[in-house]
């Protein structure tokens, strides 16, 4: 659309937009992806929050017996643990520790999930990975990290035990990810941070714990991960199962190893995490049409026809994107996720 229009910063203003007389089954279609946008959106931001900054959500080692109360629960519904040393924190010069975690490292590692995810999961907190900052008094050394995650994986495991769509991954007690140092990725030639060159340059312990193995149902090795291991290159890792690899390849080792084993899972489908879904409902109506998208959508169109399409957020950029798709042009308000800096790309 040029910029010359007077509505370009407004699309719906549009007035070659006949609202009304768009397709229905066009309309219908793009409000349900819509729906489903709107619920990864706000996953996306949760699981930034969580990761990047000092959230009541997040899991803290502050000793090394690694008991951490009712946070445990966060462990749940993830098939790993990523581990972060003092060493890959940042912080104040003069601070007594540190505890800030790279959100480049975040971003990359979300942007690689959705990559490697045949059907990406985001009903109650699953991800990739429950992020476990260390403090200056938590486990320093790999063997007490190891120690540590058996608690937390008990602890996890007990607490799971009172709750609705909560349980601990078969995976979870026998790998973890560690990440013990920071690779700085510069800007490229386009003056963008490339979280691909993030995902291949940073590096993470992955360790095998050789306890609950028989839980995951298949047999569980670091083969798989041998042509690209990089040096270890720590004094406390004799004895392991550990190699030390790209995330890139870690995001795809523990996503590829949670598939085969949900696989042999009995599932009769996923139940629905109601907190996702935070998508706007015409004035008057129960709270819960917005928990079916085809409910939702229909709605939507149904409210918009009598009160006008400019009235509802979700109709007028559903309008706008259907006018645009019918006559071959960019509707510039696209469904399309962007990275959480304006500074990165994928």
């Amino acid at each position: 659309m040029s910029t010359n229009n007077s509505w370009a910063d407004s699309p719906w203003r549009n007035p070659a937009i006949v609202f009304e007389k768009l397709p229905e089954s066009l309309m219908l279609e793009d409000l349900k992806r819509s729906w489903d946008f709107q619920r990864e959106a706000h996953f996306g931001w949760m699981q930034q929050v969580i990761w990047t900054s000092n959230y009541c959500y997040r899991v803290v080692l502050r000793d090394v017996e690694g008991m951490v109360g009712d946070i445990a629960k966060e462990m749940c519904n993830k098939p790993t643990t990523f581990y972060w040393l003092q060493s890959a924190q940042t912080g104040a010069p003069h601070a007594y520790e540190k505890s800030c975690m790279s959100g480049g490292i975040f971003a990359a590692i979300f942007e690689e999930w959705h990559r490697s995810s045949v059907h990406t999961n985001i009903e109650f907190g699953h991800f990739f990975a429950a992020p476990v900052r260390i403090t200056a008094t938590g486990p320093s050394s790999l063997p007490q990290i190891l120690k540590a995650h058996s608690s937390l994986c008990a602890q996890a495991q007990h607490i799971s035990l009172d709750m609705d769509n909560c349980s601990v991954h078969p995976l979870l007690p026998a790998v973890i990810l560690v990440c013990d140092r920071v690779a700085r990725v510069g800007r490229g030639p386009d003056g963008y941070v490339s979280l691909r060159e993030v995902a291949r340059t940073q590096t993470v312990l992955v360790i095998l714990t050789r306890t609950n193995r028989t839980s995951t149902g298949i047999h569980v090795t670091l083969d798989r991960l041998e042509p690209f291991a990089l040096p270890i290159e720590r004094a406390d890792a004799t004895g392991l199962d550990i190699l030390r690899v790209p995330v890139d390849i870690a995001v795809n080792f523990v996503t590829e190893l949670e598939g085969r084993i949900d696989e042999r899972k009995e599932t009769s489908g996923r139940t629905l995490d109601t907190s996702l879904c935070r998508h706007q409902i015409p004035v008057g109506y129960n709270r819960d049409i917005a928990y079916d998208s085809s409910i939702w959508a229909q709605t939507m169109r149904a409210e918009a026809m009598k009160t006008g399409f400019k009235r509802l957020w979700g109709t007028k950029f559903a309008a706008v994107r259907v006018h645009a798709y019918l006559s071959g042009q960019d509707s510039i308000c696209e469904l399309e996720h962007v990275p959480f800096s304006q500074r990165w790309k994928p």
